[in-house]
């Protein structure tokens, strides 16, 4: 089956009843993003983005003839501006879309003879650190920012002898990538069941699994409280602030924070939630960026 997509962009205040003006014409699938200049938003963060334009895209079947449906749109949202909306028709060619998918991950270089390689692709550099992974099973798979820049501290860390907390872990990349690093054990925690389970396979298909548990906050051994000598929390910064208790209680004295998930502009709000207990250092990279600090 072929579709045809049509994209419009309108004022935030118009989004909810021109999407459903666009279901009642038969819509398929509408999406929203950013069409303006206004403040980053990542997908991902809490609340309600704070748009000023949205694109949105709606998918339709191919028999579907758009010309008076466009035409409709337009008469009922021009008409007190005498401005047309922008908009634009596509015609989708029906493909393997798994296929598709899975061809946009390639094996990539993250760090110091690190690589993340999916686990359908052969290494590129089959000596170096491979990260084995399935970018599906969930959140993490180094091509974010702020996965990107964990995994290149951790590339040139010697972390012999370290245990290790991957809070907030997805797919256990990062624990993984600890572990790869020469950590002796990696915790990872996550509130998705699913995403536990995504650790554990991952775990075994990178053969780290006797090095590496993956819990559930509840289930995390109360009898290891500040027993990690590095804590890992790629989040987002609120919700960072949030387990401010929770991360502290875990780390040793002396041990190392490595914080992520937080745009450059909030980087203060978080070091000054932590207090002068830590002297923070920071990467940037677009947006992003990651604190790291050692606990006096």
């Amino acid at each position: 089956m072929s579709w045809s997509q049509t994209t419009l962009v309108v004022d935030a205040q118009d989004v909810e009843k021109l999407s459903d003006m666009l279901e009642g014409f038969l819509a398929q699938a509408i999406t929203c993003e950013n069409a303006g200049a206004d403040e980053f938003y990542e997908v991902a963060f809490p609340g309600t983005p704070d748009w000023q334009k949205v694109k949105l895209t709606a998918l339709f079947n191919d028999t579907v003839d758009l010309a008076p449906i466009i035409e409709f749109v337009q008469n009922q949202f021009t008409s007190s501006t005498n401005t047309e909306i922008p908009v634009t028709v596509a015609k989708l060619v029906d493909q393997d879309w798994e296929r598709v998918w899975l061809s946009s991950f390639k094996p990539i270089q993250v760090g110091t003879n690190l690589w993340v390689c999916p686990s359908w692709c052969e290494p590129l550099a089959p000596n170096a650190r491979n990260i084995v992974l399935d970018p599906g099973l969930a959140f993490g798979t180094g091509t974010h920012a702020t996965t990107n820049m964990c995994l290149s501290w951790l590339a040139d860390q010697n972390l012999k002898h370290q245990r290790v907390l991957d809070y907030g872990s997805g797919s256990g990349i990062l624990a993984i990538a600890a572990l790869m690093s020469g950590a002796k054990h990696a915790d990872a925690v996550d509130i998705d069941p699913l995403a536990v389970s995504a650790c554990a396979e991952n775990a075994e298909r990178n053969k780290v699994e006797q090095q590496l548990n993956a819990y559930l906050p509840s289930e995390l051994p109360s009898e290891i409280t500040a027993s990690y000598d590095l804590v890992i929390a790629n989040i987002l910064a609120e919700v960072i602030i949030e387990l401010r208790d929770t991360l502290l209680q875990h780390l040793r004295p002396g041990g190392t924070l490595l914080l992520t998930g937080i745009l450059s502009t909030q980087a203060e709000k978080v070091q000054a939630a932590f207090g002068p207990d830590f002297q923070f250092s920071q990467n940037n990279s677009d947006h992003w960026c990651l604190l790291t600090a050692r606990r006096r």
